[in-house]
């Protein structure tokens, strides 16, 4: 994948915050040229497929936050420490799980042990943009 862009927020919070070595992530959607192209609940408008190759891209946004948050030095992220996955679906679809390990696997492709983490996956009505998928995490790093 080339170098992804992470949005830039578009209301009033921090893209992410670093407080004594932990790295706090904002919300992640999986923006392209500033939008979600494809928006709505899985099963409802939204592939599995689709909605996969939008938790990769809110992976890949993440990690770009992580590596400008350390200035590209990715040997400062020590560990992501936990993320939460959230799937905007109906009730009938059983395959959040499936959905978040496209996330993980992203972060164990790019930083090996240091991107194994606990991770929460929750089933919602709605997410904000009205996306499919979204992610957030905490992060331990190393500052300078």
């Amino acid at each position: 994948m080339e170098k992804i862009e992470p949005g830039k927020p578009d209301f009033n919070y921090l893209p992410f915050k670093i407080h004594k070595g932990i790295l706090y992530l904002a919300g992640q959607l999986a923006k392209e040229d500033g939008i979600i192209k494809n928006q709505g609940r899985i099963n409802e408008g939204i592939s599995e497929i689709e909605a996969k190759r939008q938790a990769n891209l809110c992976a890949h946004h993440a990690y770009s936050w992580l590596k400008i948050a350390v200035n590209d030095d990715v040997d400062k992220i020590e560990s992501i420490l936990d993320m939460k996955v959230y799937v905007a679906c109906n009730n009938k679809f059983d395959g959040i799980s499936r959905i978040a390990d496209e996330v993980s696997s992203v972060f164990i492709d790019k930083l090996g042990e240091n991107g194994r983490h606990p991770r929460s996956v929750i089933a919602v009505e709605r997410l904000p943009q009205n996306s499919p998928v979204m992610i957030d995490l905490r992060a331990a790093v190393i500052v300078d």
